[in-house]
């Protein structure tokens, strides 16, 4: 190769890398306004689903907080504060300031909301007798709104942190494991009565230990590997914001006659 068609080579080249510098750097400040904006929708679901069920539904706040919908909204709405604040920031510099700490909160949240749905569907079958709220404002921003704008925008949108160790998923059951002490400290130690108990595993009068926390450890292995399963699936989805598409509707160019 002559030194003439190198140095038009090496121009060709530098302008491609310009114009992918540019495209990345657009596509991760959308990508990064895109999920604050989810996480703000997020924050307003949950506020105004927490209101509502006060206000107008004149729920207490105390016997509210004994459900896991309630109180894992709460932590979700949290999380998703902070993150929206974040990704503002990352949008505004351009530049990634998440780190494994937060990726796991939100993991957790994710996978609390994920859970949720979960037991909101097994819930609506025959075999539950304690029958989810689906119907109201409050039901439906907190068992199906929610769930889905948090596991859709962390799948696709927050930057992966690689294939987790054996032990990692168990952070994104953070919010479960919280949840499971505090219920069953309160209601094994008779620090609340049973009648109280958000659900009928939990009512100490009815069933023993041993079913409680056969319970609780169907649901804390079905989290484990919700959190995997959900990490596993931002791991291969994130880059599709960075796909150029276009590849997809452009027409394979025709050969000239003679080419190889």
């Amino acid at each position: 190769m002559t030194k003439g068609k190198r140095t038009i080579h090496s121009k060709i080249r530098a302008v491609d890398l310009d114009a992918f510098e540019q495209r990345f750097s657009r596509r991760y400040r959308i990508k990064k306004i895109v999920n604050a904006i989810i996480s703000f929708i997020i924050v307003f679901c949950g506020v105004s689903a927490v209101l509502y069920s006060i206000f107008v539904f004149h729920n207490n706040l105390f016997n509210r907080m004994r459900f896991m919908t309630f109180d894992g909204t709460l932590f979700t709405t949290l999380i998703s504060l902070l993150s929206g604040i974040v990704f503002l920031r990352e949008a505004r510099d351009g530049t990634e300031v998440t780190n494994r700490n937060v990726y796991f909160l939100r993991l957790s949240a994710a996978t609390t909301e994920f859970v949720i749905f979960i037991v909101v569907m097994v819930g609506l079958t025959p075999l539950v007798p304690d029958l989810p709220d689906v119907t109201s404002y409050t039901g439906i921003m907190m068992h199906l709104v929610i769930p889905t704008l948090m596991v859709t925008s962390f799948v696709i949108n927050d930057a992966p942190i690689g294939r987790l160790k054996p032990m990692e998923p168990f952070y994104g059951t953070t919010y479960i494991t919280l949840y499971a002490l505090i219920m069953l400290v309160l209601f094994g130690l008779r620090i609340l009565p049973s009648s109280l108990a958000p659900y009928s595993f939990l009512d100490f009068d009815r069933t023993g230990w041993g079913f409680k926390l056969l319970c609780l450890t169907g649901i804390y292995i079905v989290g484990y590997n919700v959190a995997l399963a959900l990490a596993s699936l931002n791991r291969l989805m994130s880059w599709l914001w960075f796909y150029d598409f276009s590849k997809l509707f452009r027409g394979a160019s025709p050969r000239k006659k003679g080419d190889k």
